[in-house]
């Protein structure tokens, strides 16, 4: 039987069911990055290197390896092989707490550890909260050429390679590529400067469909006199990228999409393009030694440049931001410099809303690299339009605040106190408050904007895929990942959905096949009633409750609903009527889930 809500909501956890720290993307404050679920398949503890190394030969599809604290000096690099669904994480999820450690960056005998960590024919590889540092070429590659894409690196702190820090290798047409990474909230540093110019923090050849959000780069840069490589690059036709919440600190250059011409090593063979759609967006660069240019686009079609700020003091003063050559296309917009936005070599761009001459009394504490604006900037603030790119800011925290949007990555009245119920958009009074408060400090709700998650929507319909996470946070449920559901590969409530189906608090939405969730559908009242008086086990009451339910296929869980009070009906004050059609909102959801709770 299922469990009841009552018995259990006020025994919630909240996110205990989640580990791992949460690193920060500024000097000041951690990131909005929850931490991952815990496995769900086997689990494979190890504490020395030899257990490690062994453990990740043998490793087998569906299986996570769990390192225990430690410093590991490796003898070979960690070759993850033909293998899906796979995890290494720390035991502990403290990122610094393990240490994976190679030979030393400028150390040519490097024996058997070339690189700390490597990918090859292996999919949907989670590599999280972990310190990795001292490889002589990288510490982490992905070998696009061999068949390894879907891989996500997470917390990770990560330090002194000798060329990239991660690397993702394509041998060109026909494929395959090192698709589909995800990197986010990570710390890319040199303890000083790279062993040469060769180097960057992210650098993937030929991927499509990466995510780079809410990491730290520090002291990506070259020895004096040189020129490091940009600390992220996405070229040889790269598809797609999207870079967004990132700070940048003391990087000779920070973001570059495409970068020279088009070689053997394309992508597709494209002799047009380095790097194809994509956004940088609400960026944080900051440089007082020398370097380059902040951000730059180059051979790159259709990019989106919004909403970045770019502090270099001085020392590039040609161009804080440049888009380059005949083929490049680029929308810049709403981004705060303290140097030009520079156009070179017959490249095109529509330019709106930019500010090029930011001064440092703008910012919070430019030396230490936050440039969170002051009531000094209002040249910037309420300045712009709402970009349709951007609805957020550098924090994660929902833009607009104002008449208007703030230029660069900063929203200046976003970091103010929130009200009562922990959401902006339910200030005190709001119909649904108590109710809404309830349910984000039972764990049952955490936001409807990640990664800031100051919103809550209530106005917005609740979908059935958030319908499934609201039910398993108050029921407690155990995540699934088997179920017989067809459409919901890339929702990323998947994992409640088949809870919820192993629970048999859903069928589907299809009957007789119910091969299908319909993850984005609307919750209509006749549907949350199923999902709830099953959920709850609720005992069945009168069919005659509401006079506009009869012949509804929902009628007998409306009058459970009824007989339980946890609805009074659509009409008030007469609340005769259910309306089982009409659709539910999130505040109303608020409502019926504290009532369910007693």
């Amino acid at each position: 039987m299922i469990r009841k809500l009552p018995t259990v909501i006020f025994g919630l956890s909240m996110v205990a069911t989640l580990i791992g720290t949460t690193p920060g993307p500024s000097a000041l404050a951690d990131a909005p990055c929850d931490p991952l679920l815990e496995p769900t398949g086997p689990v494979v503890a190890v504490d020395t290197a030899a257990k490690l190394q062994a453990a990740v030969d043998a490793l087998v599809s569906g299986t996570t390896i769990e390192i225990a604290d430690g410093t590991y000096d490796l003898t070979n690099t960690l070759n993850i092989r033909g293998v899906t669904d796979v995890a290494i994480r720390s035991a502990s999820g403290n990122r610094d707490a393990v240490v994976l450690r190679g030979r030393g960056m400028a150390n040519a005998s490097y024996g058997n550890v070339p690189h700390v960590l490597a990918v090859y024919d292996a999919q949907n590889v989670v590599i999280a909260d972990l310190t990795m540092r001292d490889a002589y070429f990288h510490l982490i590659q992905i070998h696009g050429e061999h068949n390894a894409d879907g891989v996500h690196l997470f917390n990770l702190h990560l330090i002194d390679s000798g060329e990239q820090f991660v690397k993702g290798s394509t041998a060109g047409s026909p494929g395959p590529y090192a698709d589909d990474g995800t990197v986010e909230c990570s710390l890319f540093e040199y303890s000083d400067r790279a062993r040469s110019w060769y180097t960057n923090g992210v650098d993937v050849l030929a991927g499509s469909g990466w995510h780079i959000r809410d990491n730290t780069f520090r002291n990506i840069r070259a020895p004096e006199g040189q020129l490091a490589g940009p600390a992220v690059l996405m070229w040889r036709n790269s598809l797609d990228t999207i870079v967004e919440r990132n700070l940048f600190v003391e990087c000779d250059r920070a973001i570059a999409l495409g970068l020279s011409t088009p070689d053997a090593n394309t992508r597709d063979g494209n002799t047009l393009y380095d790097h194809q759609g994509g956004i940088i967006r609400n960026n944080m660069i900051y440089r007082s030694g020398s370097g380059d240019v902040g951000i730059s686009v180059n051979y790159s079609r259709d990019v989106v440049v919004a909403h970045n700020t770019v502090i270099l003091n001085g020392t590039f003063p040609w161009g804080a931001i440049e888009y380059r050559f005949g083929t490049t296309s680029a929308t810049i917009v709403n981004n705060l410099t303290d140097a030009p936005i520079w156009q070179r070599d017959g490249a095109s761009g529509s330019l709106t809303g930019n500010m090029a001459h930011a001064e440092p009394f703008w910012f919070a504490d430019p030396p230490v690299a936050d440039l969170h604006l002051t009531t000094s900037a209002i040249d910037a603030i309420d300045a712009v339009p709402t970009s349709t790119w951007v609805s957020d800011d550098f924090d994660g925290h929902s833009r607009p605040v104002g008449d208007g949007a703030d230029v660069g990555a900063d929203e200046f009245a976003s970091s103010g106190t929130l009200p009562p119920s922990g959401f902006r958009d339910v200030p005190p009074g709001h119909l649904f408050e108590s109710d809404i408060t309830w349910l984000a400090a039972a764990g049952i709700t955490k936001g409807c904007n990640p990664p800031g998650n100051d919103l809550y929507c209530p106005d917005s319909a609740v979908t059935r895929e958030q319908m499934a996470t609201f039910l398993v946070r108050a029921l407690d449920l155990a995540p699934a990942n088997e179920t017989t559901f067809i459409d919901i590969a890339g929702s990323v409530h998947r994992s409640d959905i088949a809870a919820l189906a192993a629970a048999g608090v859903t069928r589907g939405c299809n009957p007789p096949a119910n091969d299908r969730y319909c993850p984005a559908a609307p919750v209509t009242r006749g549907t949350m009633a199923a999902f709830l008086s099953r959920a709850l086990d609720l005992p069945e009451g009168p069919t005659d409750a509401f006079v506009d339910d009869n012949g509804s296929i929902f009628e007998n869980d409306i009058a459970r609903l009824a007989a339980a009070q946890i609805t009074r009906g659509c009409n008030p004050p007469i609340n005769d009527r259910f309306c089982p059609d009409q659709v539910v909102t999130r505040g109303q959801m608020a409502a019926f889930l504290r009532r369910a709770a007693g």
